[in-house]
C-alpha cells in the first residue's frame, strides 16, 4: 500500500514542478510576430512534459513518457525505448496539428481586428 501512496505523491510533485516549468516557459515563448512558432514550441514542450505512459510492460503504472524512453534505452536497450517513443512521438504530432490550427484562428483574428479599427 506504501508504493501506491509513494506513487500519487511523486506524480503530484512532478506535475507541481512541471506546472510551474510549463508556465515559465509559456512567458518565454511569448513572440508577437512569430505566432505559429509561439504556438508550436508550446505544443512540444507540453506534450513532452505532460505525456504518460507505463513503466513496465506488466505494471499498470504510469510515468512520464519522456523519462520512461531514456530509462528504457539505457537499462534495456534502444529496441525497448521504441514501446514508449510511438505514444509520445504521436502526442507531439497531434500537439503540432493543434497548434497549427490555433495558430491559424488567431492570425485570423488578429487580421479581423486590424480591419475593423481601420
Amino acid at each position: 500500500m506504501e508504493i501506491v501512496g509513494n506513487y500519487w505523491l511523486f506524480w503530484s510533485v512532478y506535475l507541481g514542478a512541471a506546472t510551474t516549468f510549463y508556465f515559465i516557459f509559456w512567458k518565454v515563448c511569448r513572440f508577437e510576430r512569430a505566432i505559429w512558432t509561439s504556438y508550436s514550441l508550446r505544443a512540444v514542450a507540453a506534450a513532452v512534459i505532460f505525456t504518460p505512459w507505463y513503466s513496465n510492460q506488466q505494471d499498470s503504472l504510469m510515468a512520464p513518457a519522456l523519462m520512461v524512453v531514456t530509462l528504457d534505452a539505457i537499462t534495456i536497450g534502444t529496441d525497448s525505448a521504441f514501446r514508449a517513443s510511438v505514444p509520445l512521438a504521436l502526442a507531439i504530432t497531434f500537439s503540432l496539428v493543434v497548434a497549427g490550427s490555433l495558430s491559424v484562428l488567431s492570425k485570423r483574428k488578429i487580421k479581423k481586428t486590424i480591419k475593423t479599427v481601420r
